[in-house]
């Protein structure tokens, strides 16, 4: 018999180096920060990285600027699977639903914590079923009036509402979304008095308020500016209470006049709810190399986004605090489900 089989220490030497070339999965794991981790050891094929919306939105967007650079890090294709529907139910559904086991990821927007208050039967709780992995960035939204109104400035709007109650209509995308909730919050600071139309979508909220059908909206920065360049539009103030880099001469509202405004929409990136922790830290490295790529940084200024990388539990932590804020301006604005 072989004294390696005889010896001990010998023994455990061989079966440690045995253990470490039936398993390379391990040792590829352990490179990566010893951050292997789902049921099998390792990610079994390729990444599904769900988007509850439609393609050419911004979580859309997003998913395919950081696919291939998480796949490099992850050692497994990432494939972005688009699955729109029902205000994102369908795809946070599906990824619920999904095993925890890394397989599945998804990305959207802070819109969907308000689902509950808008629709009876979520199949899903907005927090509770999902892990958080890390937020992307924000998008800077801002006020923006059609010019027809005689309004400059946000006192001089404020003015001119009072003067005018019920008079002006605002547009959204839909209830529930920020820019939908957000006016909410600027009509209930200033106490002026509007009607709210809420479309199916950007697209025709934007037309019938270039066309001057609507007055006012509250939507994305950099979608705002070349309106305003145009003379099309004009921007009334930015959402954000810090003034955006990439635009620091809009005021924000909050310096305009609207007391603790604070508000962005942000992407952020989450797994099924039973992750293991091992996985979820590989999922936050990746993401936040990701971001260092200078073509990654780049495709987010050309989306408007800021970045803001977190850890998962900064990312609940916020998450919770969103849900909670947009539930009491849900209640204080009595606002229902249509």
């Amino acid at each position: 018999m072989n004294d390696n089989f005889q010896k001990p220490a010998s023994r455990r030497r061989f079966l440690l180096a045995m253990a470490a070339c039936a398993a390379p999965g391990a040792v590829l794991a352990q490179a990566n920060g010893n951050a292997n981790a789902n049921v099998g050891g390792t990610l079994a094929g390729p990444v599904r990285m769900l988007v509850p919306f439609t393609p050419g939105t911004t979580p859309d967007n997003v998913a395919r600027l950081i696919g291939p650079r998480l796949a490099r890090r992850l050692g497994q294709p990432v494939v972005v699977d688009n699955r729109p529907g029902a205000s994102g139910i369908i795809g946070m559904e599906a990824t619920a639903k999904a095993p925890p086991d890394g397989q599945t990821v998804m990305v959207t927007t802070n819109t969907t914590l308000t689902l509950p208050y808008f629709y009876k039967k979520v199949p899903f709780d907005v927090i509770q079923s999902f892990q958080p992995l890390a937020m992307i960035g924000s998008n800077n939204f801002a006020l923006v009036a059609h010019p027809s109104l005689p309004t400059g400035s946000l006192q001089e709007l404020v003015g001119y509402l009072k003067a005018h109650p019920g008079e002006v209509n605002y547009a959204s995308p839909g209830m529930g979304t920020l820019h939908h909730l957000a006016m909410e919050k600027i009509i209930a600071s200033t106490g002026v008095k509007m009607s709210h139309v809420p479309y199916k979508g950007t697209a025709g909220a934007m037309t019938d308020l270039i066309g001057g059908h609507v007055k006012l909206m509250i939507m994305p920065l950099q979608l705002a500016m070349p309106q305003q360049i145009e003379g099309k539009l004009k921007i009334i103030g930015a959402t954000r209470a810090q003034p955006d880099p990439l635009y620091p001469k809009v005021v924000p509202l909050q310096e305009a006049g609207v007391p603790n405004f604070d508000e962005d929409a942000w992407v952020a990136v989450w797994g099924p709810k039973g992750m293991a922790p091992a996985m979820v830290a590989l999922y936050n490295a990746a993401i936040r190399e990701a971001l260092e790529d200078p073509e990654v940084k780049a495709g987010m200024v050309q989306q408007g986004l800021t970045l803001r990388p977190s850890t998962p539990e900064e990312l609940r932590r916020t998450a919770v605090a969103e849900y909670e804020k947009w539930g009491r301006v849900v209640r204080e604005a009595k606002i229902q489900a249509e």
